[in-house]
């Protein structure tokens, strides 16, 4: 998928729209406006998304709803200002303008669709009598947006209320644990509906059994698809490769291949046999796990050759010629008091005469 919106970038990545959270504030600004001007003019509710009105030739609304407020007007939405700014900000920097804006559009979109698919169905179920105008709202689009912001930057710290710091990811875990309440909530009430004395609230409130139930599963829906664009988001940043099967299996494989050649290596290793205690102490260090340092006969300044199991010529005596082919029982180390490098076996290696450049 990453591959494809690379693809789709390099062709109109250049009609991106720069700084769209600029315009997202603006178009709350607006809603506000309108919202305080609403009780003499009444121009808020031509800005909502009501699929009847918009089947009526309202059209606008599929795009002005954008504007309506995510909570009422208070102190604190300064605050929330600062912090939706703070994030359309990051999130565009690190995703790039394109993917930003394909992000909140593609949010947009499957909120207006799935309320007009409500609208559709249930008006074909009902009639216009029974048809559900869904109230859709712009909160779980910035709730979406604050997600994406958590995943990408789990631990920045934020100030709640300006005073409070917390990390961002703390704050999406509780948004997503008052989401599943708020589901759970909605389910345990939709299995209670056939119980009467739930039905006679519903009745209180001038409402009937079915149309408590559709309101119910809508709320579910709503947020289901207002979310939509951030599980897509989710789904298609996580790197699947390290829980495929394949890997899976070549993880196992290793870690099994691991255990068995230490324990062969382990026990092929006899402590009083000459001929693998180099290669017991290459593994183990002399003596099984003590340290090199505590070998027995090893002079202050000697280079200590390392040894390499299989067909390979890599040790050879300076003085009788003997190698690690022909005698892999010897030893061999290098001599530090002789220019050059001159290796020699156990036999010549306190024996033999320095060698130097004079």
């Amino acid at each position: 998928m990453l591959r494809m919106l690379n693809k789709i970038e390099r062709k109109i990545g250049k009609y991106a729209i720069k700084n769209l959270i600029y315009y997202i504030l603006g178009g709350y600004v607006i809603g506000y406006i309108l919202l305080l001007t609403n009780t003499r003019l009444g121009w808020y509710q031509y800005i909502t998304l009501e699929p009847a009105l918009v089947m009526k030739g309202q059209v606008w609304r599929l795009f002005t709803w954008i504007c309506t407020v995510p909570q009422s007007l208070s102190f604190f939405v300064i605050f929330m200002f600062l912090l939706y700014f703070f994030i359309g900000r990051s999130l565009e920097q690190n995703m790039g303008a394109f993917k930003y804006n394909l992000y909140m559009f593609s949010g947009w979109f499957f909120t207006t669709l799935g309320a007009m698919i409500v609208y559709w169905i249930s008006y074909g179920i009902s009639g216009a009598s029974g048809a559900i105008s869904m109230n859709v709202s712009t909160y779980y689009l910035n709730l979406a947006s604050f997600l994406a912001f958590a995943v990408l930057f789990p631990d920045v710290r934020v100030y709640l209320f300006g005073i409070l710091p917390i990390k961002v990811k703390w704050l999406a875990w509780i948004d997503v644990a008052y989401l599943a309440f708020t589901i759970i909530t909605s389910i345990i009430a939709l299995i209670g509906l056939p119980n009467q004395s739930v039905q006679q609230a519903i009745s209180a409130y001038g409402l009937t059994p079915s149309f408590a139930k559709a309101a119910i599963i809508t709320d579910i829906f709503s947020i289901f698809i207002s979310l939509l664009n951030f599980i897509i988001f989710f789904v298609a940043t996580r790197n699947y490769k390290k829980i495929s099967p394949k890997e899976i299996k070549r993880k196992m494989e290793f870690r099994k291949n691991v255990r068995q050649g230490y324990t062969e290596n382990r026990r092929g290793f006899d402590q009083n046999d000459p001929r693998t205690s180099s290669r017991r102490d290459s593994f183990f260090g002399y003596g099984g796990f003590e340290p090199k340092t505590n070998r027995p006969n090893q002079q202050e300044g000697q280079k200590q050759s390392t040894f390499s199991s299989g067909n390979m010529l890599i040790h050879r005596c300076s003085i009788c010629g003997r190698t690690n082919l022909t005698n892999p029982e010897l030893t061999f180390r290098y001599c530090s008091k002789c220019a050059g490098n001159h290796e020699y076996c156990q036999d010549h290696l306190f024996t033999h005469v320095h060698v130097n450049n004079e």
